[in-house]
Protein backbone atom coordinates (compact mmCIF):
# COMPACT_ATOMS: atom_id res chain seq x y z
CA UNK A 1 0.00 0.00 0.00
CA UNK A 2 1.62 3.87 -0.85
CA UNK A 3 1.95 5.49 2.09
CA UNK A 4 -0.09 8.27 3.69
CA UNK A 5 2.22 11.09 2.52
CA UNK A 6 5.81 11.84 0.73
CA UNK A 7 8.34 13.80 1.67
CA UNK A 8 10.16 15.89 -0.52
CA UNK A 9 13.56 17.96 0.37
CA UNK A 10 11.24 21.13 0.82
CA UNK A 11 7.75 20.64 0.86
CA UNK A 12 5.70 17.47 2.32
CA UNK A 13 3.03 15.77 -0.34
CA UNK A 14 -0.20 14.29 1.93
CA UNK A 15 -2.35 12.28 -0.43
CA UNK A 16 -4.18 9.47 2.22
CA UNK A 17 -7.38 11.20 0.46
CA UNK A 18 -6.33 11.15 -2.98
CA UNK A 19 -6.86 8.40 -5.65
CA UNK A 20 -3.54 9.35 -7.54
CA UNK A 21 -0.69 8.78 -5.32
CA UNK A 22 2.64 10.36 -5.92
CA UNK A 23 4.95 8.22 -8.91
CA UNK A 24 8.25 8.54 -10.34
CA UNK A 25 7.13 9.70 -13.79
CA UNK A 26 4.80 12.53 -12.11
CA UNK A 27 8.05 13.65 -10.28
CA UNK A 28 9.94 13.65 -13.39
CA UNK A 29 7.71 15.41 -15.47
CA UNK A 30 7.55 18.03 -12.71
CA UNK A 31 11.35 18.29 -12.95
CA UNK A 32 11.88 18.47 -16.24
CA UNK A 33 9.20 21.34 -17.22
CA UNK A 34 10.95 24.36 -18.46
CA UNK A 35 9.14 26.45 -16.30
CA UNK A 36 11.96 28.31 -13.81
CA UNK A 37 11.15 31.75 -15.64
CA UNK A 38 7.35 31.75 -15.11
CA UNK A 39 4.88 34.68 -13.86
CA UNK A 40 2.04 32.73 -13.81
CA UNK A 41 1.71 29.14 -13.38
CA UNK A 42 -1.75 26.91 -13.81
CA UNK A 43 -2.01 23.04 -13.22
CA UNK A 44 -5.04 21.84 -14.67
CA UNK A 45 -6.29 18.90 -12.70
CA UNK A 46 -3.72 19.23 -10.01
CA UNK A 47 -4.11 16.10 -7.78
CA UNK A 48 -2.40 16.64 -4.42
CA UNK A 49 -0.64 19.76 -6.24
CA UNK A 50 2.65 17.99 -6.66
CA UNK A 51 3.24 19.63 -10.28
CA UNK A 52 2.40 23.09 -8.41
CA UNK A 53 4.94 22.51 -5.20
CA UNK A 54 7.97 21.22 -8.17
CA UNK A 55 6.99 24.83 -10.30
CA UNK A 56 7.28 26.91 -7.17
CA UNK A 57 10.25 25.59 -5.65
CA UNK A 58 12.24 26.55 -8.56
CA UNK A 59 10.62 29.44 -9.68
CA UNK A 60 8.88 32.84 -8.51
CA UNK A 61 5.62 32.48 -10.44
CA UNK A 62 2.34 32.70 -9.00
CA UNK A 63 0.90 29.11 -8.90
CA UNK A 64 -2.83 28.55 -10.38
CA UNK A 65 -3.91 24.88 -8.62
CA UNK A 66 -7.37 23.27 -10.26
CA UNK A 67 -8.61 19.80 -9.36
CA UNK A 68 -12.38 18.75 -9.66
CA UNK A 69 -12.18 15.96 -7.24
CA UNK A 70 -13.15 16.80 -3.45
CA UNK A 71 -10.74 14.11 -1.57
CA UNK A 72 -7.90 14.98 -4.13
CA UNK A 73 -8.40 18.78 -3.35
CA UNK A 74 -8.25 18.49 0.24
CA UNK A 75 -5.21 17.15 -0.17
CA UNK A 76 -4.17 19.82 -2.73
CA UNK A 77 -5.52 22.67 -0.17
CA UNK A 78 -3.16 21.00 3.13
CA UNK A 79 -0.02 20.82 0.90
CA UNK A 80 -0.34 24.28 -0.31
CA UNK A 81 -1.04 25.33 3.11
CA UNK A 82 1.98 23.57 4.52
CA UNK A 83 4.55 24.17 2.07
CA UNK A 84 7.22 27.21 1.90
CA UNK A 85 4.88 29.16 -0.90
CA UNK A 86 1.71 29.08 0.15
CA UNK A 87 1.76 33.63 -0.08
CA UNK A 88 1.91 32.43 -3.80
CA UNK A 89 -0.56 28.88 -4.47
CA UNK A 90 -4.35 28.81 -4.58
CA UNK A 91 -5.68 25.89 -4.75
CA UNK A 92 -9.24 25.51 -6.10
CA UNK A 93 -11.42 22.71 -6.03
CA UNK A 94 -13.82 23.44 -9.39
CA UNK A 95 -14.42 22.39 -13.29
CA UNK A 96 -11.28 23.95 -15.39
CA UNK A 97 -14.34 25.42 -17.57
CA UNK A 98 -16.09 27.00 -14.95
CA UNK A 99 -12.88 28.19 -13.08
CA UNK A 100 -11.74 29.64 -16.35
CA UNK A 101 -15.32 31.79 -16.93
CA UNK A 102 -15.15 32.78 -13.56
CA UNK A 103 -11.50 34.20 -13.53
CA UNK A 104 -10.34 34.79 -17.01
CA UNK A 105 -6.92 35.33 -16.95
CA UNK A 106 -3.73 34.41 -19.50
CA UNK A 107 -0.62 32.04 -17.70
CA UNK A 108 2.60 31.47 -20.17
CA UNK A 109 3.01 27.92 -18.33
CA UNK A 110 -0.04 25.06 -17.82
CA UNK A 111 0.82 22.42 -17.03
CA UNK A 112 -1.39 18.92 -16.33
CA UNK A 113 -0.82 15.44 -15.60
CA UNK A 114 -4.48 14.53 -17.43
CA UNK A 115 -6.56 11.17 -16.76
CA UNK A 116 -4.79 8.63 -18.97
CA UNK A 117 -7.51 6.35 -20.57
CA UNK A 118 -10.50 6.77 -22.39
CA UNK A 119 -11.64 3.00 -23.10
CA UNK A 120 -10.24 1.28 -20.23
CA UNK A 121 -12.27 -0.95 -17.07
CA UNK A 122 -12.87 1.52 -14.65
CA UNK A 123 -10.42 1.52 -11.36
CA UNK A 124 -12.35 -0.50 -8.42
CA UNK A 125 -11.49 3.06 -6.33
CA UNK A 126 -13.85 5.75 -7.10
CA UNK A 127 -10.91 8.53 -6.49
CA UNK A 128 -8.57 6.49 -8.24
CA UNK A 129 -11.01 5.69 -11.46
CA UNK A 130 -11.89 9.57 -11.59
CA UNK A 131 -7.41 9.98 -11.50
CA UNK A 132 -7.03 7.27 -14.25
CA UNK A 133 -9.75 7.88 -16.23
CA UNK A 134 -11.43 10.52 -18.82
CA UNK A 135 -14.69 11.31 -17.37
CA UNK A 136 -13.74 15.21 -15.94
CA UNK A 137 -10.92 15.88 -18.21
CA UNK A 138 -10.74 15.01 -21.70
CA UNK A 139 -8.37 15.60 -24.44
CA UNK A 140 -11.38 18.19 -25.88
CA UNK A 141 -11.72 20.14 -22.58
CA UNK A 142 -7.96 20.34 -22.25
CA UNK A 143 -7.05 21.85 -25.34
CA UNK A 144 -9.96 23.80 -25.08
CA UNK A 145 -8.97 25.29 -21.40
CA UNK A 146 -5.16 25.57 -23.06
CA UNK A 147 -6.55 27.94 -26.00
CA UNK A 148 -8.19 30.30 -23.42
CA UNK A 149 -5.66 30.70 -21.13
CA UNK A 150 -2.28 29.99 -22.51
CA UNK A 151 -0.53 33.22 -23.47
CA UNK A 152 0.52 33.47 -27.23
CA UNK A 153 4.21 33.03 -26.44
CA UNK A 154 2.95 30.33 -23.47
CA UNK A 155 3.94 26.95 -23.49
CA UNK A 156 1.63 24.12 -22.26
CA UNK A 157 3.48 20.47 -20.70
CA UNK A 158 1.42 17.49 -20.45
CA UNK A 159 2.30 13.56 -19.85
CA UNK A 160 0.63 10.60 -21.41
CA UNK A 161 1.32 7.07 -22.31
CA UNK A 162 2.77 6.95 -25.72
CA UNK A 163 -0.10 6.45 -27.64
CA UNK A 164 -2.98 8.60 -25.63
CA UNK A 165 0.14 11.48 -26.39
CA UNK A 166 -0.63 10.38 -30.25
CA UNK A 167 -4.16 11.07 -30.19
CA UNK A 168 -3.45 14.20 -28.09
CA UNK A 169 -1.10 15.90 -30.35
CA UNK A 170 -3.36 14.81 -33.35
CA UNK A 171 -6.10 16.20 -31.58
CA UNK A 172 -4.41 19.64 -30.18
CA UNK A 173 -2.96 20.51 -33.77
CA UNK A 174 -6.60 19.95 -35.47
CA UNK A 175 -7.20 23.40 -32.48
CA UNK A 176 -4.51 25.01 -33.07
CA UNK A 177 -2.23 24.24 -30.34
CA UNK A 178 1.14 22.68 -32.10
CA UNK A 179 3.72 20.55 -30.41
CA UNK A 180 6.97 21.87 -30.02
CA UNK A 181 9.36 19.04 -27.95
CA UNK A 182 8.99 15.87 -26.70
CA UNK A 183 10.48 13.69 -24.16
CA UNK A 184 10.56 9.82 -24.56
CA UNK A 185 10.89 8.44 -21.29
CA UNK A 186 11.44 4.63 -20.69
CA UNK A 187 11.87 2.87 -18.01
CA UNK A 188 14.89 1.23 -17.85
CA UNK A 189 17.93 2.00 -20.39
CA UNK A 190 18.06 -0.14 -23.34
CA UNK A 191 13.81 -0.63 -23.11
CA UNK A 192 12.50 0.03 -26.75
CA UNK A 193 8.69 0.81 -24.92
CA UNK A 194 8.25 4.27 -24.35
CA UNK A 195 6.71 3.94 -20.70
CA UNK A 196 5.83 8.01 -20.76
CA UNK A 197 5.94 10.76 -23.25
CA UNK A 198 6.20 14.40 -22.17
CA UNK A 199 4.96 17.04 -24.54
CA UNK A 200 5.34 20.56 -24.85
CA UNK A 201 3.20 22.67 -26.78
CA UNK A 202 2.57 26.15 -28.19
CA UNK A 203 0.11 28.20 -30.04
CA UNK A 204 2.78 28.45 -33.40
CA UNK A 205 4.09 25.86 -35.07
CA UNK A 206 7.97 24.87 -34.78
CA UNK A 207 10.17 22.79 -35.43
CA UNK A 208 9.83 19.81 -32.98
CA UNK A 209 12.95 18.51 -31.11
CA UNK A 210 13.22 15.23 -29.27
CA UNK A 211 14.71 14.01 -26.32
CA UNK A 212 14.94 10.66 -24.26
CA UNK A 213 15.74 10.18 -20.93
CA UNK A 214 15.57 6.75 -18.50
CA UNK A 215 14.71 6.48 -15.18
CA UNK A 216 17.02 3.16 -14.63
CA UNK A 217 20.03 2.25 -16.09
CA UNK A 218 20.88 -1.27 -16.88
CA UNK A 219 21.77 -2.56 -13.16
CA UNK A 220 18.41 -1.00 -12.11
CA UNK A 221 19.79 2.16 -10.35
CA UNK A 222 18.28 5.35 -10.77
CA UNK A 223 20.20 6.77 -13.78
CA UNK A 224 22.61 9.89 -13.95
CA UNK A 225 20.02 11.94 -16.08
CA UNK A 226 17.17 10.90 -13.52
CA UNK A 227 19.15 11.62 -10.36
CA UNK A 228 20.49 15.13 -12.07
CA UNK A 229 16.84 16.32 -12.57
CA UNK A 230 15.67 14.87 -8.74
CA UNK A 231 18.11 16.08 -7.10
CA UNK A 232 16.71 19.32 -5.48
CA UNK A 233 13.64 17.88 -4.85
CA UNK A 234 14.32 13.73 -3.64
CA UNK A 235 15.37 13.38 0.30
CA UNK A 236 18.39 10.57 -0.52
CA UNK A 237 19.33 11.99 -3.75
Amino acid sequence: MPNDYFQFKQFKINQARSGMKVTTEACLFGALIEGSKSQRVLDIGSGTGLLGLMLAQRSTAQVTCVEIEPSASLDMWQNIKQSPWSHRINGYHEDIQDFLVRRPRVYDTIISNPPFYQSHLPAEHPQRQQALHQSSLTYKILVKAVKVALSPSGTFWVIYPFHESQVFQSYAEELGVYRRSYINIYNKEGQKNIFRQISCFGKKSEMCLKKEINIRNTKGAYSQDFIAFLKPYYLYL
